[in-house]
């Protein structure tokens, strides 16, 4: 694996290591999330959790564009840098169309967040028994 020194990215992480990530985001100041995908099986349950939990101001509009604007903005939360942890996202991996279409939004933001040099990392939460 390469070093990737950009500021903001999508990552696997062990969950062995979430409290570690939370303590150094905590460190450096960084918003810290986490959001729970356990009951999202497609685009809308996505849209939900991620309004839910990352605390979507009252005028987002509940569709991808609107997810784009707030993952790019975050003026309701203004800090140094973020970190949004998904755990439960093996419901989203049985639709690989819906999953595709998130990480695209996902991606936009982090392309956006590269571009400002501002620190803004996405985890995909690894269960702890591995994969078939």
């Amino acid at each position: 694996m390469t070093q990737d020194n950009r500021p903001a990215g999508i990552f696997r992480l062990a969950a062995k290591d979430f409290g570690a990530l939370q303590q150094a985001a905590a460190q450096l100041g960084q918003a810290f999330y986490r959001v729970d995908l356990s009951q999202a099986r497609n685009v809308p349950g996505f849209i939900k959790a991620m309004k839910r939990d990352l605390q979507f101001p009252e005028w987002f509009g509940n569709n991808l564009d609107a997810l784009n604007d707030c993952l790019t903005d975050f003026s309701w939360r203004p800090a140094p840098g973020y970190v949004i942890v998904l755990s439960g996202s093996e419901t989203l991996r049985a639709t690989p169309t819906s999953l595709a279409a998130l990480n695209e939004v996902l991606s936009c933001a982090v392309d956006a967040w590269n571009a400002r040099g501002i620190p803004f990392r996405i985890f995909y939460l690894q269960d702890e028994a591995p994969s078939p």
